[in-house]
């Protein structure tokens, strides 16, 4: 192009030299007209030399420029058909029948076949079905070789583009990413510590020798910096090999354990995707932090493209800790918090429990003894008929009574040095008021559900799974605290009441702690009498229970569904009792209860004997809990839809564990 744009210029002197020169002949000829003289006539032949010089050139060179011209469009026009036959794109055009009209050489060599007289779909049944929507990329694979489709559809053409070496450079890139992980011993201390010299040497050995023999199955690094703690490396491509096993190396060292009758388990925390390795390893410490806040024996995964976290294993629950340093250690820091506040406001999850509110009554008795203002947040509202039993008798309590506030009042006294306690709960969705936790500069949290994915942000959180309530972890501080906590027999039954809900009458979930706390709030007062009195069930819910048991299904052999009509508004005490009923079925793994808790949100009550991780299955519907009891409030149109989502659920589960029916 820059050529004949020269030519052209050079052309277009040509004809301004000749115009000029033809101008000037004619002036002169005029003079010599007019003169006649020897000079003048020797000026006019002069120039009438030059016209006849300047129109010769001029021609010429218009004919050899003409000429140039012509060979560089003959070159330019077979390169281009050259370019649109040979160069690695294909082009496709095909009408509304989505029969090909028209393509190039290149297309033809893709798909190895004549194209004449083809519709997309004879070509690619892939390449037709993406052609229906409205994209305007997209990859498809001919021959096991990759192509980015440009799909221009209002004109019905298609380029397409051999993508497969970016991709398969691409999915390297992807393989090779370094995942970092840390890796522990559950329960190490408690564990060994029972054991002599010998029976450690030789349990640590075999344990070991499973880590090790399953690192270097797998190629990863690993490196110990603890007795019970492992460092891991490895790339994403072997990250994904073990997700796909369900990492059976935790389901190995638990059955190595068992063989010894020992309970020890391990638990694995891995991400990748991060930019440096100093946050790959914060973040896999944060993870590890999450599967043992879990109850362990599990592993927990974050990928950073991915805004979902992964948890494998967690079959298993926790085993109860037999040091209290954890309670001495958080009732300091609790201590000081309230210390260096100016008041304490308390509150629970949504539709508090027994639990929550005999936790929160601790936590308050723990405020006032540091001479501070303290408060309670309800809403009386939100209470099933247990809870409003005990609620009750607060309110018949004028001394009592008066720590209990609104929301509204607990907004209005919060300010940057208020200290706010959440208790019976970690997810920031579930307390009973959400508006108060942005306002708070400073949170505590206590809980003894595992825990799951969004958890409050908190200067201090003391959430143990193996716990059976968190009146147990609360009452656990009490010995460690410096002021003496005085309580009302009232209290004291409230906070019994909490713990006999919970272990379903101390027949489940309980541990050594929970007898020695139930003892020490005897001491305080608690009333067996009166604590059964507020227990006792109305005979409604004997009727619900019955409707509820007499519409229950059995699915896929080994659960059991029972749902409320959808007019139906039973109070979540009513549907955990009926779940709890429905575990005692013959061959049954794991009940689900489903009713409306209110006009807004149905609740899920689950149960299991330990086969089945129920907190997984509710997690995943929104909730949370434990292994073998939990539970979810869910917005859903229908109670049968949220059985349908449910049973998705179940059926997604089975199938990652190789379990579907």
């Amino acid at each position: 192009m820059k050529k004949i744009r020269k030519w052209l210029e050079e052309y277009q002197d040509h004809l301004g030299y000749l115009v000029i020169s033809i101008v000037s002949l004619v002036v002169t000829g005029i003079y010599a007209y007019y003169q006649s003289d020897v000079i003048s006539l020797i000026i006019f032949l002069y120039f009438v030399g030059d016209a006849i010089y300047r129109v010769n050139a001029y021609f010429h060179y218009k004919a050899d420029t003409l000429k140039k011209i012509e060979s560089i469009s003959y070159r330019v026009k077979h390169a281009g058909e050259t370019a649109f036959n040979q160069l690695p794109m294909g082009i496709l055009l095909y009408d509304e029948a989505y029969e090909i009209v028209w393509f190039n050489g290149y297309l033809k060599r893709v798909f190895n076949q004549d194209l004449h007289d083809k519709v997309l779909k004879d070509l690619s049944e892939q390449l037709y079905n993406r052609s229906l929507g409205d994209e305007e990329s997209f990859k498809i694979t001919v021959n096991q070789q990759t192509y980015q489709v440009l799909h221009m559809k209002d004109e019905r053409l298609m380029y397409f583009t051999d993508y497969t070496e970016y991709t398969e450079l691409s999915r390297k890139y992807v393989n090779e990413q370094p995942v970092v992980g840390v890796l522990v011993m559950d329960n190490y201390d408690e564990v060994f510590h029972n054991l002599n010299e010998q029976e450690k040497s030789e349990f640590y050995g075999k344990i070991i020798s499973i880590i090790m023999q399953w690192a270097d199955q797998h190629k990863i690094y690993i490196r110990t910096t603890a007795s019970d703690r492992f460092v891991l490396m490895m790339p994403y491509e072997v990250l994904q090999q073990l997700r796909e096993t369900k990492f059976t190396i935790i389901d190995k060292v638990r059955e190595a354990a068992k063989e010894k009758d020992i309970m020890l388990t391990i638990s694995i925390g891995l991400a990748t995707g991060y930019d440096s390795f100093s946050e790959l390893g914060q973040r896999a410490n944060y993870m590890l932090d999450l599967a043992l806040s879990r109850g362990g024996d599990q592993v927990a995964i974050k990928i950073a493209s991915d805004d979902k976290f992964l948890f494998y294993g967690g079959k298993t629950n926790p085993v109860e800790k037999r040091n209290r340093v954890r309670a001495r250690v958080n009732a300091q820091a609790y201590e000081r918090l309230v210390r260096d506040s100016e008041r304490v406001i308390i509150m629970g999850h949504r539709y508090p429990d027994v639990d929550a509110i005999g936790a929160s009554i601790g936590l308050l008795r723990m405020g006032i003894a540091s001479k501070k203002e303290a408060y309670i947040v309800l809403k009386q509202e939100e209470l099933d008929k247990t809870a409003k039993n005990f609620v009750d008798e607060i309110l018949k309590d004028e001394k009592l009574k008066k720590y209990f506030i609104s929301s509204e009042a607990a907004i209005e006294l919060m300010t940057k040095n208020t200290l706010l306690v959440v208790a019976d709960t970690q997810d920031p969705k579930m307390v009973i008021e959400p508006a108060l936790l942005p306002r708070a500069k400073k949170v505590a949290v206590f809980d003894h559900h595992r825990r799951g994915v969004d958890v409050i942000d908190s200067v201090l959180s003391f959430a143990e799974p193996y716990a059976s309530s968190t009146v147990e972890l609360v009452v656990d501080m009490f010995d460690y605290y410096s002021q003496k906590i005085k309580m009302t027999p009232l209290e004291a039954s409230i906070m019994l009441a909490g713990i006999i809900v919970d272990t379903r009458r101390f027949s489940y979930h309980t541990g050594r702690r929970t007898y020695e706390t139930a003892a020490i709030l005897k001491q305080k007062g608690a009333e067996e009498k009166l604590v059964q009195q507020l227990l006792r069930t109305p005979l409604e819910n004997y009727y619900s229970k019955a409707h509820l048991i007499e519409r229950a299904e059995i699915f896929k052999d080994e659960f059991i569904i029972a749902c409320a009509d959808d007019e139906m508004v039973l109070e979540k005490v009513q549907i955990a009792q009926t779940a709890d009923e429905l575990l005692n079925v013959q061959n049954i793994k794991a009940s689900f209860v489903i009713s409306r808790i209110d006009e807004q949100y149905i609740g899920i009550s689950a149960r299991s004997l330990g086969d089945v991780n129920v907190q997984v299955l509710m997690e995943q519907l929104g909730g949370g809990g434990h292994l073998n009891n939990a539970a979810t409030q869910m917005r859903s149109s229908s109670t049968q839809d949220a059985v349908l989502q449910l049973k998705e659920v179940i059926v997604k589960e089975l199938e990652e564990s190789g379990e579907s029916k």
